[in-house]
Parts: structure tokens; C-alpha cells; sequence
């Protein structure tokens, strides 16, 4: 009876050792996010018969809405993020990610209760001062947009905005001397999840 508990007791042993290494394996990428790079080629580049260079691949400052941080970048040209999942170690893993031809996206996301507004796009010419949103189910959020190729900015969102994309009738472009500046742009895009 005792040679049975101590098996029992290894083979539990072991059981949560490997169970461990499975998660922790599961969760790439550290706290530090080291190694973001070839990652993200990597998660890109599966199931391509032309993979994906390094060099057609920039990423930009993250921002980071409770346990998932979201990845600004630009991949062969075109608009994009990836977004990253924190678990309770500390370290990330792919969630999903969206890119397209157009020059903006946004959407209201939520993560461990925590939500937020989140508007990423290209304002490279610094035209762009501020962005103001106006979802028709409430709230009016100004965005300060930051010169930058590509930037991600976000504004805690309240409880009765519905997650999902803002409709680009809903936003307003500004100059930094307060001028409307929004029929300048073409508000192609999509949304960020």
C-alpha cells in the first residue's frame, strides 16, 4: 500500500510538471516581450509558400488593455496589429491579429473588465492633432494622435459604448490648430478586436 501512494504521488508529481511546461510553452513570449520579432514573423508567416522578411515587418509601441497588450505594425506595406494574451506567469502568447489596405481601424475592447477605446492608423505628415469619437450609444472621446508612421492610442471606454468598431461617421479629424479635418482622409479600414 505505501509503494502505491508514493507512485501515485510521483506520477502526480509529474503530471503537474508537464502540465506546467505545456503552459509555459504555450506562452512564448516573456514579460519583456524579447523575441516579439521573429514571433510575429513566425505567427505570420504560417501556412505561406513565400514567407513574410524580416525587413517588411516594423513594429510599433504597444498598448496594453488588461491581460491582452495590442502591437501596432506595418507588413509589406499594409496596416495592421497583432494582439498579445498575458497569462498568469507573466508571459504572452498570440491571440489574433488584423491587417488590411486601409489607413485606419478602431473598436472598443474589453479584457479582464477593463475597456477601452483603441485607434490605430498612419500620421506620418503630423496632420492629425486629435481625433474625436462619438459613438451613437454615447460618450464623445478625444484622442490625442501622435506624429508617427503608425500609432496606436487608446481612452478607457465607458460600459455603454458596445465593444466592436466605431463607425467612421462617428469620427472627426483635427489639426493641431482646432481645424476639421476629416474629409482630408480617407477613412478606409477596419476594426480592432
Amino acid at each position: 500500500m505505501k509503494k502505491f501512494a508514493l507512485f501515485f504521488s510521483a506520477a502526480a508529481v509529474l503530471c503537474i510538471l508537464a502540465g506546467l511546461t505545456a503552459y509555459h510553452r504555450s506562452f512564448p513570449l516573456d514579460a519583456g516581450l524579447n523575441g516579439l520579432e521573429p514571433a510575429a514573423l513566425q505567427w505570420f508567416n504560417r501556412g505561406k509558400s513565400v514567407p513574410y522578411e524580416a525587413d517588411q515587418l516594423e513594429l510599433y509601441s504597444p498598448v496594453t488593455v488588461g491581460s491582452r497588450t495590442y502591437v501596432p505594425l506595418e507588413l509589406d506595406g499594409r496596416l495592421g496589429y497583432l494582439c498579445l494574451s498575458r497569462g498568469f506567469t507573466g508571459r504572452y502568447k498570440f491571440d489574433h491579429s488584423g491587417r488590411g489596405t486601409g489607413s485606419f481601424r478602431n473598436g472598443v475592447v474589453e479584457s479582464d473588465g477593463v475597456r477601452a477605446l483603441l485607434f490605430l492608423g498612419r500620421n506620418g505628415d503630423d496632420r492629425i492633432a486629435r481625433a474625436v469619437f462619438s459613438p451613437e450609444d454615447g460618450g464623445t472621446y478625444e484622442l490625442d494622435v501622435p506624429a508617427s508612421p503608425v500609432f496606436l492610442v487608446s481612452a478607457p471606454a465607458d460600459d455603454t459604448v458596445s465593444t466592436g468598431s466605431i463607425s467612421i461617421e462617428e469620427i472627426t479629424f483635427y489639426d493641431s490648430q482646432g481645424r476639421d479635418i476629416t474629409e482630408s482622409f480617407d477613412l478606409s479600414g477596419g476594426t480592432i478586436q
